[in-house]
C-alpha cells in the first residue's frame, strides 16, 4: 500500500447577530468537546478555522479556550486558516472591504493565538475566478474547495490529488479539492468505512493526499450529533483509528503540505459553490425541474455519467431570488462606499467601517439548509450595523446639526431609480417603480428597520411537506446527514403555506370589492381590483420640493379598477411628506374617477412593518376600547383614527393615524421555512390595511390621508 495523507479541515462558525444562547450551546456541545478530545489525541494534526463572531465570543466568555488553542498552535498539532472576520462572501463585496476583513482577522489570530494564516476558509466555499487577484495583497497562499468545483472544471474525481494552481492575472492561488465522499462519510459513518476508503486510496498505485474540509457543527451541533459524536464515542473511535493506522496514513496541516510538495497540476474553475448550495440558488422552477431530472437519471440507471454535468446555480442566485437579499445587498455597497469616503482606513480600523465588515457577514443574505435570510433577527442585526454606520457618516457631514436631505439613485440597480430620505431620526427609501411604495423606513434612534418584513415565497421543498411526518428524536446509531432529513416542527404546516405576487413593502395602494371582509386580508393578492399594486408610479416633477423644514415627494399613476364586470379608469396623486424634526411619513393621496359613472370601491392602504417577534407579550398591538393585542393574531379594529404597535423591549411605538375614520385589518405575515432543526413557521412582520368605503363619482376626487409616527417611551 502507498501512503496516504490525510488533510482535516474543521470550519467553526456563528453568524453575526445569533443569539447567546446559541453560541453557549454551541460552545458546550461542540466547540470545547472537539478540543478536548483533540488534546488528548496528539498525534492528530489538522487545520482549524474559526469566525471572527465567534472568537470575539471566546475572548469574552471563555479565553482560555483560547489560551488551549494556542498552546496546539505552539505544539505545531494545530494550523489556524484565515479568511473574512465576519464570514463575507468574498467576491460580492468590495475590493478594500475584502482585503481588510481578511488582514483583520490575519493580525488578530496572530496577536491572540501566536498564529500566522498561510490559508482563508471561502465562506460557503463560494468561488469566483477574480478572487486571485482580489486576494493578492492578504499575502495568503491557498484556499479550500470543494470536488465538485474541479469535476465542473473538467477534472476527474477520482483523481484528484493534493492542490492545485491557478491564478488571475498572474496573482497565484493554491487549492485543495474536498473529497465529497470524505465529507458524507464524516461523522455520519462508522470510522472503520473512513479508514476503509483511505485504504482504497492507497491501493492506486501512486502516493495520493486527499483533502476533508466541512462545518465543525456537525460535531455535535446538528441534531442527534452530540450523541452519536460524543456521548457514543464516534469522535474519540476515529482520532484512534486515525493514529492506530499511522504506517500507511499520515496527518498533516495544509500549510505543511504545501511547503514539502509541489502542485498536482494547473486549474481554472467556473463560478460555484458546493453543489446543495448551487442548487438553493436556483430559482424554484428550475430547481425542481433539476430534480427531477436527477430523479430520471437514477431511476434509468444512469445518474452517474450525468452527474458531472449537472449543476445548479451560484451564490449570485440568491440575489435575483429574493429581493429582500438584493436590496439589503445594495444597501451594503452603498455604505460601504459612503464609509470608506467619510473614515478612510489606516492600520487602525475606524469602527464605522467594523461596522460595515459586521453587515456584510454572509448568513443574513440568503437560504438553503439553514434559516439564513428568513431569520428575522439576522436582518435585523445586518440593518442595524449598517444604519449606525449610515448615521454616523450622516452625523460627522452635518457636524452634529440636524439635517434633511433627499437623493435619487438606482440603489437596487434594477433599472429603476429609488429616492432616498435622511434625516436625524429616521432613512426613508421610496421606490416609484414598485407601486408608488415606501422600501425602507429606518427609525435611526433604534438602528431599527422596520419595514423589513420577508415576501412570502414558494420554496422548492414545500412540496415535500406533505409528505413529512413529525420527527422528535433519535433512535440511535450514526444520524443521518440534515441534507438527508425531513423534519417538521408542527403539524399542519402545509396548511399554512401562502405566496405573495408583491413584495411586502408599505404604503401600497389597493382597491377591493365593497363587500370584502377582513377574513379576506391573508388572499389581498387574489381579491385585488385594482392595478396600483403593481404599477410604475411617476414622479411628478424633476426633483420633488424640499424646503428647509420639509420634503415632500409627489407621485401619479393612472390605473385601472374592474369590479362587477366593468372596469373603471382612475387617477391617483399620493404626496409622500417627511419633516426634519418630526420622527413620521406622511401621505396624503387624491383619487379621482375618470369614468362616466360611478365607482363603488374600498380603498386600503397597505403596510408591512416588523417588531421582530409576534408571540412577545411585550410586542403587541394597542387599540381604542380594545388594549392590547399580540401580534401574532389577526381581526379588525372598526372605525378607528389610530391604531400602534408597541415594542416595550425596544422602547418604541408605531402609531398609524388617519385624518378621517376607517377600517384597519391586521394579520401576521409568517413565512414556512427550513433550517437545519426542521421545517418551522417564522414570523417575519405585521400587515396593516387602512381603509375606507368610497363612492367614486365622475370627475370627481377623494382625499385620504395616513401618517405613520415613530416615538419613543
Amino acid at each position: 500500500m502507498h501512503p496516504v495523507t490525510l488533510l482535516l479541515g474543521i470550519h467553526n462558525h456563528q453568524p453575526v447577530g445569533n443569539f447567546a444562547h446559541v453560541f453557549r450551546k454551541a460552545y458546550d456541545r461542540c466547540y470545547r468537546p472537539f478540543l478536548d478530545l483533540l488534546e488528548r489525541h496528539p498525534h492528530v494534526r489538522l487545520t482549524l478555522h474559526y469566525t471572527g463572531p465567534l472568537l470575539e465570543w471566546f475572548e469574552q466568555e471563555e479565553p482560555t479556550f483560547l489560551d488551549r488553542l494556542a498552546k496546539l498552535v505552539m505544539a505545531n498539532q494545530v494550523e489556524i486558516l484565515g479568511g473574512g472576520f465576519y464570514e463575507p462572501i468574498l467576491s460580492v463585496i468590495p475590493d478594500r472591504d475584502a482585503v481588510g476583513q481578511v488582514t483583520l482577522l490575519s493580525r488578530w489570530l496572530h496577536r491572540r493565538l501566536g498564529a500566522t494564516p498561510r490559508g482563508l476558509w471561502l465562506a460557503e466555499r463560494a468561488w469566483e475566478g477574480l478572487l486571485p487577484k482580489k486576494l493578492a495583497p492578504t499575502g495568503l497562499r491557498y484556499t479550500i474547495l470543494d470536488d465538485s468545483h474541479f469535476v465542473q472544471a473538467g477534472l476527474d474525481p477520482g483523481s484528484l490529488s493534493g492542490y492545485y494552481l491557478t491564478e488571475k492575472e498572474g496573482h497565484p492561488l493554491a487549492i485543495f479539492p474536498i473529497s465529497k465522499d470524505l465529507r458524507y462519510l464524516i461523522p455520519f459513518r462508522v470510522p472503520e468505512d473512513v479508514i476503509g476508503l483511505l485504504a482504497r486510496l492507497g491501493e492506486r498505485g501512486s502516493e495520493v493526499a486527499v483533502t476533508y474540509a466541512d462545518d465543525g457543527e456537525k460535531f455535535g451541533l446538528w441534531p442527534d450529533t452530540y450523541q452519536w459524536v460524543y456521548e457514543e464515542g464516534y469522535l474519540e473511535r476515529l482520532f484512534a483509528a486515525l493514529e492506530h493506522e499511522s504506517s500507511w496514513l499520515r496527518l498533516q496541516t495544509f500549510g505543511e503540505y504545501l511547503d514539502a510538495h509541489p502542485p498536482t497540476g494547473r486549474v481554472y474553475l467556473p463560478a460555484a459553490s458546493y453543489e446543495e448550495l448551487m442548487e438553493w440558488a436556483l430559482p424554484v422552477p428550475a430547481a425542481k425541474a433539476l430534480e427531477e431530472r436527477r430523479a430520471e437519471l437514477d431511476l434509468a440507471g444512469r445518474l452517474a455519467a450525468f452527474q458531472p454535468f449537472l449543476r445548479g446555480g451560484f451564490w449570485d442566485g440568491f440575489l435575483l431570488k429574493y429581493s429582500e437579499a438584493n436590496h439589503m445587498h445594495k444597501r451594503m455597497l452603498d455604505v460601504s462606499a459612503r464609509v470608506a469616503q467619510a473614515f478612510p482606513s489606516g492600520t487602525d480600523v475606524p469602527e464605522p467601517v467594523r461596522l460595515v465588515w459586521r453587515a456584510q457577514g454572509n448568513d443574513a443574505y440568503w437560504h438553503g439548509l439553514f434559516g439564513g435570510l428568513y431569520l428575522n433577527y439576522l436582518r435585523h442585526e445586518t440593518y442595524r450595523n449598517l444604519i449606525e454606520a449610515e448615521t454616523r457618516v450622516e452625523t460627522t457631514a452635518h457636524q452634529g446639526r440636524e439635517w434633511l436631505t433627499m437623493r435619487g439613485t438606482d440603489l437596487d440597480l434594477d433599472g429603476h431609480e429609488e429616492i432616498v430620505i435622511s434625516s436625524r431620526s429616521l432613512g426613508v427609501i421610496l421606490a416609484p417603480a414598485c407601486g408608488g411604495s415606501l422600501l425602507e423606513l429606518d427609525y435611526r434612534p433604534r438602528c431599527f428597520n422596520l419595514s423589513d418584513v420577508l415576501t412570502r415565497r414558494e420554496e422548492a421543498y414545500h412540496g415535500k411537506l406533505v409528505e413529512g411526518a413529525m420527527r422528535t428524536g433519535s433512535s440511535g446509531g450514526a444520524p443521518a446527514s440534515i441534507h438527508d432529513q425531513l423534519r417538521v416542527k408542527e403539524q399542519g404546516l402545509d396548511q399554512v403555506l401562502r405566496y405573495d405576487r408583491h413584495r411586502r413593502v408599505s404604503f401600497l395602494d389597493r382597491f377591493l370589492s365593497p363587500a370584502i371582509s377582513w377574513e379576506a386580508f391573508d388572499r389581498i393578492d387574489d381579491e385585488e381590483r385594482g392595478d396600483c399594486a403593481s404599477g410604475v408610479y411617476h414622479a411628478e416633477s424633476e426633483r420633488p420640493a424640499s424646503q428647509e423644514e420639509v420634503l415632500t415627494v409627489p407621485m401619479a399613476y393612472q390605473g385601472t379598477v374592474s369590479l362587477d364586470g366593468r372596469t373603471y379608469t382612475l387617477s391617483l396623486h399620493k404626496v409622500y411628506r417627511v419633516t426634519k424634526h418630526d420622527p413620521a411619513v406622511e401621505v396624503a393621496y387624491a383619487i379621482a374617477n375618470q369614468a362616466a359613472v360611478p365607482c363603488a370601491v374600498r380603498f386600503g392602504v397597505e403596510l408591512n412593518l416588523t417588531l421582530l417577534a409576534g408571540n412577545d407579550p411585550q410586542r403587541y398591538y394597542e387599540m381604542p376600547d380594545r388594549g392590547r393585542v399580540r401580534l401574532h393574531e389577526r381581526g379588525q379594529c372598526p372605525a378607528t383614527d389610530r391604531f400602534s404597535m408597541v415594542d416595550e423591549w425596544s422602547r418604541l411605538r408605531v402609531i398609524l393615524c388617519l385624518e378621517g375614520p376607517g377600517e384597519i385589518w391586521y394579520m401576521p405575515i409568517e413565512t414556512v421555512s427550513r433550517s437545519e432543526e426542521g421545517i418551522e413557521r417564522t414570523y417575519q412582520g405585521s400587515a396593516l390595511l387602512a381603509s375606507w368605503l368610497l363612492t367614486l363619482q365622475p370627475g370627481a376626487s377623494e382625499r385620504v390621508k395616513v401618517r405613520l409616527e415613530i416615538a419613543d417611551f
